[in-house]
Formats: C-alpha cells, sequence, structure tokens
C-alpha cells in the first residue's frame, strides 16, 4: 500500500517543488499556465488511451511477431504518449508571452510530462489488465518522461527562435517518441541492461540539452538588453 502511495505522489511532489522554485526565484507571474499544464498533461493521455482502442480495433495490439511489437510500442505507445504532449505544448504554452525559447519550453514541458506521468501510474494501478504491479516501471516511468520532456521542450523551444519551426518541432517530437517507445520496449522484454544503458544515454543527451538552453537563455538576455 505505502508504495501505491509514494509512486502516486512521487510525480505532483516533483511537480509542486519545481513550481515552489520557480515561484520563489522568479516570481508567479514568470510562467502563466504552468498549473494548467499539468492538469493539461494529465488529460493528455486520453490521445495514447485513444491509440490503444484503435490499435486493438485492428487487431493492432498483439505482440505475435517482432514487428507488431515495435508498431505497438513505437507508434501507438510512444508516439501516442508524446504527440498528446506536444499538442499542449505547442498550442496552449507556445504563443504565450514567456515562452521565449528552449528554457522556457523546457519547463512547461516538464510541468506537462509530470501531469502525464501522474495519470499515467493511476490508470497503471486501476487497470485489471496489469495484475502484475511492476513498482520499478511506477518510480521510473516519472523520472524517464521528465528525460522525454526535455528533449520535446527543447526542440519545441528552438522552433520559436528559428525559421525552420517544422523541422525542430518534429525532432523533438519524433525523438521523445523514440526515447519513450525504447523505455517502455525495454520493460515489455525485460532486458534491463539495455534500460540501464538507454537510461545513462538520455540523461548524457538532456544534460547537453539543458546547457545548450541555459546558455541561449542567456544570449536572448544579453540581446534583449543591447
Amino acid at each position: 500500500m505505502l508504495n501505491y502511495i509514494l509512486s502516486l505522489a512521487f510525480a505532483p511532489v516533483v511537480a509542486i517543488v519545481i513550481i515552489s522554485i520557480i515561484w520563489i526565484k522568479r516570481g508567479k507571474d514568470r510562467y502563466p499556465g504552468i498549473i494548467t499544464s499539468f492538469v493539461l498533461g494529465m488529460l493528455s493521455i486520453a490521445l495514447v488511451i485513444l491509440f490503444q482502442i484503435i490499435a486493438r480495433r485492428f487487431g493492432l495490439e498483439g505482440f505475435e511477431n517482432l514487428r507488431r511489437t515495435i508498431f505497438y510500442f513505437f507508434v501507438v505507445v510512444g508516439f501516442g504518449s508524446e504527440f498528446g504532449k506536444f499538442l499542449i505544448l505547442r498550442y496552449y504554452n507556445y504563443n504565450k508571452s514567456t515562452f521565449n525559447g528552449p528554457l522556457d519550453s523546457i519547463v512547461y514541458s516538464v510541468m506537462i510530462a509530470l501531469g502525464f506521468s501522474l495519470m499515467s501510474n493511476i490508470i497503471y494501478f486501476t487497470d485489471p489488465n496489469y495484475k502484475d504491479i511492476d513498482f520499478v516501471y511506477a518510480y521510473s516511468v516519472v523520472i524517464a518522461n521528465l528525460f522525454f520532456a526535455v528533449i520535446l521542450g527543447f526542440y519545441t523551444g528552438m522552433a520559436k527562435t528559428r525559421e525552420n519551426k517544422f523541422v525542430d518541432s518534429m525532432t523533438g517530437l519524433l525523438g521523445a517518441t523514440f526515447f519513450h517507445a525504447l523505455y517502455n520496449f525495454c520493460f515489455h522484454i525485460k532486458d534491463f541492461r539495455l534500460l540501464l544503458f538507454l537510461g545513462i544515454g538520455t540523461f548524457i543527451i538532456i544534460i547537453m540539452l539543458y546547457y545548450k538552453a541555459f546558455e541561449l537563455n542567456e544570449e536572448f538576455k544579453r540581446l534583449k538588453k543591447e
């Protein structure tokens, strides 16, 4: 019972910590709609559920062969999950005056991902199809979605600053989709060594993207002062 409570509390607690830090250091007006982004992130899971229903309707949910398994995890689970987050980031957050580049985009993307993670675990715990609950997955899915959020957020934020918006946006969406799908695929085949390498590799990538986003943010500040 304790594991259920802690794993469900993980995402909202992280969200509260992030929001508190932002409000203390930057003020409550720095990222308007940040709480709404979390709530919309919870609702975004409806899209992947829709993808799953369609896949089930057309007999694409099975794992009889590798091709069907790859399709399910990369198109239904990976793309379905990240596309819902992307739509919120692109059409709710993107046009805000506080959305000026990759760093701002990452903040909003992370909040959306945390909302998605919370609802993902709620469904995971209540779905009768999941009889054996894996709490390693329940905890790690929150961290994993934070990683995907940095990738999605960075490139969507880059789209705000460059002319080739479509390419940047699709890079973020497809990059997040790939890592999300591979993460779930690792749990499906129970290849925890691959999962470890994936985690290390993704962590290195998001650290690089975060620092690049921070550098660009400082550069934007200097340009505004000049």
